[in-house]
């Protein structure tokens, strides 16, 4: 990554300038004549037909913000030194007023890495503005962003995420905000913002807090975290998301909004996606149920609670898993069933038929005597998901219970078509 400069102005800026400027009579066109007056669901394809394209050297983010009636957008040349530009169509932000395009202030400390075009529909994500307004409020320091966000998954594997050095050069720029910090990592890593949220906000009930681990030697979870019940919706803003969900899978609303804030509050707690929003809408999800399976679904958590991984397997037949279709048998945490005829069983997850499953599996799944009937049903359920959603061997996808509260979702199966 290579700092840009401050104060200088760069050959390639009137290009940049000015290709933001038909970027916003694109989206005032597209709006008015294929919108309904709204910018949710432009799309780069649709821009192209009106007459912008993002340009070779260009890295350009747009920003669908509240209900659709309002956007903005940061332009930026990836050649060293280039300034980064802001329009927006509502409210001042990035140094801008409404109506203008302006040169962002403070720059971004960290110049973009590759050129390109990327949509955030912000009523389907994590609200920086909400987000960082809760930081600010409650007095976490960017300083601590910057050590929670580390533990987010990125792309790219390292010691210091990439992500996390946006953060911290953002910090030490002059004139930072936890706005512009916030902002400097979600260009790199988006999902980094939901795990800050889950791990600052939790369910929203009380003031945001940083967790003890951030003033440890050496800063990581010192277990993994149990999700939130609920998500503060104010800052999520998965509205729209919980829409798409419910269409993809016709899921009704109720249960479509039970299964999406799980999924987004899993995955971000369970730190194994880049970006929740994203996964939570394109992949295979099975969700376990309380209204027909809860105990086994119940038993689920438990051994997520203590492997977070285990959230993402990967399928595998019954047949193809080297180890004995009974490998539990004798295990003292099987002995309740012994004896029961079928009423009580030995219930393990991960399940046997995936790659995470069995007796030689690494670490050993979790065992628990459950009720014999919903042990199979839930079997049942599996291999349906599995069919139903076309998954094949060695494809992953996320197993996430529904939580006990909700005691009246049944299993769902969320192909994510």
């Amino acid at each position: 990554m290579t700092a840009t400069p401050a104060n200088a102005a760069s050959i390639y800026d009137p290009v940049t300038q000015s290709s933001l400027r038909n970027l916003v009579t694109a989206m005032q066109s597209w709006s008015m004549f294929d919108g309904d007056d709204k910018f949710t669901g432009a799309t780069a394809s649709e821009l192209s037909g009106w007459g912008w394209s993002v340009g070779a050297y260009t890295n350009v983010n747009i920003y669908v913000e509240g209900d659709g009636s309002s956007w903005r957008a940061t332009a930026q040349d990836v050649r060293p030194g280039g300034t980064e530009f802001t329009y927006t169509s509502a409210l001042p932000v990035n140094g801008a007023q409404p109506g203008s395009v302006t040169a962002t202030a403070p720059q971004p400390p960290v110049q973009v890495g590759q050129p390109g075009l990327t949509i955030h529909d912000l009523g389907a994500n994590v609200d920086l503005d909400a987000l960082a307004y809760a930081l600010v409020a409650a007095g976490v320091t960017v300083d601590e962003v910057c050590v929670i966000g580390n533990v987010a998954p990125a792309p790219s594997v390292s010691t210091t995420k990439p992500h996390t050095l946006g953060c911290l050069a953002a910090a030490q720029a002059a004139g930072a905000t936890m706005r512009s910090v916030l902002a400097a990592m979600s260009k790199i890593t988006p999902g980094v913002l939901a795990v800050v949220a889950v791990y600052t906000l939790g369910d929203g009930t009380a003031p945001a807090t940083a967790p003890d681990w951030v003033d440890s030697p050496d800063p990581r979870p010192t277990g993994p975290m149990a999700p939130p019940a609920s998500l503060p919706n104010g800052v999520w803003k998965y509205d729209r998301l919980v829409q798409r969900v419910a269409t993809l899978n016709d899921l009704q609303p109720e249960w479509s909004r039970v299964a999406t804030q799980q999924c987004l509050a899993v995955l971000s707690a369970a730190l194994v996606s880049t970006n929740p929003y994203k996964d939570c809408q394109s992949k295979p999800i099975f969700m376990s149920g309380q209204a027909d399976v809860p105990e086994a679904s119940n038993h689920d958590l438990e051994a997520i609670a203590q492997n977070p991984g285990w959230v993402e397997l990967n399928y595998r037949p019954r047949a193809l898993n080297p180890s004995l279709r009974d490998w539990y048998i004798g295990d003292p945490r099987c002995a309740a069933s012994v004896g029961t005829n079928g009423l009580l069983q030995c219930d393990e997850y991960p399940f046997f038929a995936t790659e995470q499953g069995g007796g030689l599996a690494t670490p050993a799944p979790s065992l628990k005597v459950i009720d014999g009937e919903q042990n199979q049903q839930q079997g049942v359920r599996y291999s349906s998901f599995l069919s139903s959603c076309g998954v094949q061997n060695g494809d992953p996808f996320y197993a996430i219970p529904i939580p006990p509260a909700t005691t009246h979702v049944p299993t769902l199966q969320i192909c994510n078509p």
